[in-house]
């Protein structure tokens, strides 16, 4: 059942169109099938709404006479999932959302108990609908930056214990609302262009202020993009350093028995007359060789500070 409301200095619920004098605009949000049953739009109107409905992007076109559009908002607790989709049409007396998921009516409804609508106006209204689809997205934002820090302090602390897997996510998360926000700024930039003059002056400057404001979000989601990038560095930076310490024990362990090989080797030969391998001390001397070369090179190691 379509939501009505006619706007006034309050937006006011009314059971019908018929209900409403001439002229007067009105805000609907209506399910998809009821939209043959509205005579608001017109048909070129219509026509563009059906086009639009298997839409999943924000879009915005425009008509000499009207402008028709479409959402598609990502949820920001379950963000990878599909977005919230929907469409709008746009005239002086008549603003019309078609949407299966109840966000529109929900939108309407808080703009109605707040008394937030400044101006009765369709484009005042649809003003105050697009405050609301990011009202609360710089906390979103803020609460993503937090989560990252709490890895990079992991990749820092536990090096590759860091989940790899999260950072990937992080950076599909940012790029879906960076897609979201730039074609916000699109859709919020034609309008405030007021290509087909439908717009009044102050209108215009609203939707302008809210431009500024989704760029904002913008530059502040592609800060975090670079973030995640950065985080991507760090933990390839740890598993390098890990490698290379691993690289350097076996050096070290290698450099250390290099001496101790060849001493076996040295009196591995066979010759039939080798001094030392009748001598009864022979076997503890090599011994005591051995235990001060190990000692000697692992001096000069630390000195050197490979240990």
């Amino acid at each position: 059942m379509a939501r009505i409301y006619a706007l006034d200095n309050r937006m006011t619920p009314v059971s019908s169109l018929q209900d409403l004098a001439h002229g007067r605009p009105v805000a609907i949000a209506a399910a998809p099938p009821e939209l043959d049953s509205l005579t608001a739009p017109s048909e070129e109107g219509k026509q563009a709404l059906r086009l639009l409905a298997s839409a999943e992007n924000t879009y915005l076109d425009v008509f000499p006479s009207c402008l028709v559009g479409s959402f598609a908002v990502p949820d920001k607790a379950r963000i990878l999932d599909d977005p919230t989709c929907f469409t709008f049409y746009l005239d002086r007396d008549r603003l019309v959302f078609l949407d299966e998921s109840g966000t529109c009516e929900r939108l309407l409804s808080a703009i109605a108990e707040q008394g937030v609508l400044k101006q009765p106006t369709t484009a005042h209204c649809l003003f105050e609908c697009m405050k609301l689809l990011i009202k609360g997205d710089l906390a979103f934002l803020a609460d993503l930056e937090d989560q990252m820090e709490g890895v990079e302090e992991a990749i820092i602390d536990r090096g590759m214990d860091a989940s790899n897997r999260r950072m990937l996510l992080f950076r599909r998360k940012l790029l879906r609302i960076d897609t979201y926000y730039q074609q916000l700024v699109d859709m919020t930039s034609s309008l405030a262009e007021n290509e087909n003059k439908m717009l009044a002056r102050e209108e215009t400057r609203l939707f302008l202020s809210l431009q500024k404001q989704v760029e904002r979000l913008l530059k502040r989601s592609l800060t975090l993009k670079e973030y995640s990038l950065q985080l991507r560095e760090l933990y390839q930076a740890q598993i390098d350093i890990q490698q290379n310490n691993t690289m350097k024990f076996f050096a070290v362990v290698t450099t250390l028995f290099a001496p101790l090989t060849l001493l076996t080797s040295w009196f591995g030969m066979n010759f039939a007359h080798m001094p030392g391998i009748d001598w009864s001390w022979g076997y503890q001397a090599v011994i005591a060789l051995s235990i001060v070369i190990i000692l000697v090179e692992l001096a000069i190691f630390k000195r050197k500070k490979w240990l």
